[in-house]
């Protein structure tokens, strides 16, 4: 079926998927809980037919595998094959995350229809709240939203304690950035992890 998916897109998909997996077994095996690992899918990947054929083939993606959607995807005009596949995703218990929130084309509407876990607020509405008013009212509306419709709230790009403070007063349960940590691989994880049991 022609939808305008590459198939090496999705295949890059799949490994990111086994990866992210592996990773998680690796972890606990060390002592290490980590609630959910999120993989970033775009749109060309979710009109690849074999989506829901390789989440069925993997049971064990349940509660710990996050699908972020990209949004850029016009997620109020899902095609047959995309809402399809992420239907199954949701089925298959896979959590659905909406990263870049506020700077693509996600609608209200679109939150009410798509039912998404998680909401990641894009970071170029997150780093001038410290100096600007406007930009604090508007991430408190967002998270009003969030909330209303029972969506968890993630802060991208909190880069100063002050940072941190105002995201928690407003709402925000999760928060990534630089002030609390630097992006880490896989086994790096596991050596800080191992560096803090001996400390």
């Amino acid at each position: 079926m022609a939808c305008g998916y590459t198939a090496t897109g999705w295949v890059q998909a799949r490994v990111w998927v086994d990866d992210a997996l592996a990773a998680q077994a690796r972890w606990a095996e060390a002592g290490l809980v980590v609630p959910k690992v999120s993989v970033n899918i775009s749109a060309s990947r979710l009109k690849d037919m074999d989506v829901a054929a390789m989440i069925q083939s993997r049971p064990q993606m349940r509660g710990v595998i996050a699908f972020e959607l990209l949004e850029s995807m016009d997620l109020d005009n899902l095609d047959t094959v995309t809402q399809w596949n992420i239907d199954r995703a949701k089925d298959a218990g896979i959590a659905l995350e909406i990263d870049d929130f506020g700077t693509g084309h996600t609608s209200i509407l679109s939150l009410v229809r798509l039912k998404p876990k998680r909401i990641k607020i894009d970071r170029n509405l997150v780093l001038p709240i410290v100096e600007s008013e406007t930009a604090r009212d508007i991430l408190a509306s967002i998270v009003a939203i969030a909330r209303s419709l029972e969506i968890g709230v993630t802060a991208e790009g909190v880069e100063t304690e002050r940072h941190a403070e105002i995201l928690a007063a407003l709402g925000c349960d999760t928060l990534q950035g630089y002030a609390l940590a630097m992006p880490l691989s896989a086994d790096a994880i596991l050596s800080q992890h191992a560096l803090g049991d001996t400390g």
